[in-house]
This record gives structure tokens, C-alpha cells and sequence, in this order.
């Protein structure tokens, strides 16, 4: 029968306390240390059986927005140029992603994550965690381009405890960025200088009598 994930603690419990039953293990312990000996170890195996059923086993990655890193401003056009699983962004952009840790019945569960770039370079990227407060209200990846010029980069997140079972990645092509701005300074009014003078005609020589 499928449960919703309140439920976890109260299902572990059950199944915790029918282990110990069927065993035999309850009396046992019961019998030596006492029945809040005996209902302590119950608990304890119900938490144990609840951070089994929450262990995260996968984590997805959504790509939220391609952004400006000056300003913020959003990037007009599609937000992953570059096909699938390559998003392309200029050296003046950054891209954002939304993380998931999920166990493997589909449902959102915490886990630490980290994150690397492979080969540096190219990008530097960090996690944003929910907690200190984020636009999506998830922990979000920020991956920014640098403006030492192209390249390309793999970044991954993974769960340094379980690094082999949870990651998600995506690569990032940093292209040349459009032309900058131009910025005018204040202009400076000064006089034209005066045009040299016209110099005057010499006059023609007069023409020689004729005998």
C-alpha cells in the first residue's frame, strides 16, 4: 500500500516493532533491560528505517534562467541554444538551476550537495542554498562565465556522501560576448580655430613694347 512521506515515521515504526516481534528480540530485551529498554530500541530502529526510505538517490537539475551577471537582466531568446544538455552563454552572462535531491520513490529529500568544474576555466560555479533565501525557493546552482575568453566545462552536483548514486550535470559553452558598450564622456565646446589667410594674387608682369 503506498504512503505519503508523513507517514514514514509511523510506518517504520510498525515495521521496527513487527521485526522485533517476530524475532523474538522484544521479549529479550524486555526480559534483561526493562519495557523502556525494550520500546527504545524499537524507536531507534524505526529512525534508522525512516533515514533508509528518505536516502536520496537521484538529483534533477532545471534550468531556470540565462542572466546578465551585471545586472540581472534575463536573456531574450531560448533558454538552452546550445541543444540538449549544453546550455551556451557569453563571457558577460550566468545561468541558474534549480536542484532536486529525491529518493526513489519521487520524493523531495535534503541532501548536502556539492559541486565541480571540470576542466576550471572556463566557468565558476556555486550552490545557493534555500535556507539563506532564493528565487525559487529551492537550493539553486549559479554557474557565471568568465571573461578570460570561450570554452567549455562539465559541471556536476553530487552528494559528497553518495557521490556515485546522486549527481546531475550539465555543459556550459561560454562563447564571445557581443559588442561592448560605448560610453560618451561629457563633451567639451571649444572656438574652431581661425582659417589661415587667402593669400593675395601676385600681380601678372605687363607685357614688354614692341619696337
Amino acid at each position: 500500500m503506498a504512503h505519503e512521506l508523513q507517514d514514514d515515521p509511523t510506518v517504520a515504526l510498525q515495521v521496527a516493532a513487527q521485526l522485533y516481534a517476530a524475532s523474538g528480540r522484544f521479549k529479550q530485551v524486555a526480559c534483561v533491560d526493562g519495557d523502556a529498554e525494550a520500546l527504545l530500541r524499537v524507536v531507534e530502529a524505526a529512525d534508522f528505517f525512516v533515514s533508509w526510505l528518505r536516502r536520496p538517490v537521484r538529483l534533477e537539475i532545471e534550468l531556470i534562467q540565462i542572466e546578465e551577471q551585471e545586472t540581472g537582466e534575463l536573456v531574450v531568446g531560448p533558454p538552452n541554444p546550445g541543444g540538449n544538455n549544453v546550455t551556451t552563454i557569453d563571457t558577460s552572462q550566468q545561468v541558474r538551476y534549480a536542484l532536486s535531491a529525491k529518493d526513489d520513490r519521487g520524493f523531495p529529500v535534503d541532501a548536502t550537495l556539492q559541486v565541480k568544474v571540470e576542466p576550471a576555466g572556463a566557468v565558476d560555479a556555486e550552490i545557493l542554498e534555500a535556507t539563506s533565501g532564493t528565487a525559487s525557493g529551492r537550493d539553486e546552482l549559479l554557474v557565471k562565465a568568465n571573461t578570460t575568453g570561450p570554452g567549455s566545462a562539465l559541471v556536476t552536483v553530487f552528494d559528497p556522501a553518495n557521490e556515485t548514486t546522486i549527481f546531475g550535470s550539465d555543459s556550459v559553452d561560454v562563447v564571445a560576448g557581443g559588442v561592448a558598450t560605448v560610453v560618451l564622456e561629457s563633451p567639451q565646446i571649444e572656438e574652431q580655430p581661425e582659417p589661415p589667410p587667402t593669400p593675395e594674387p601676385e600681380p601678372e608682369p605687363e607685357p614688354e613694347p614692341v619696337p
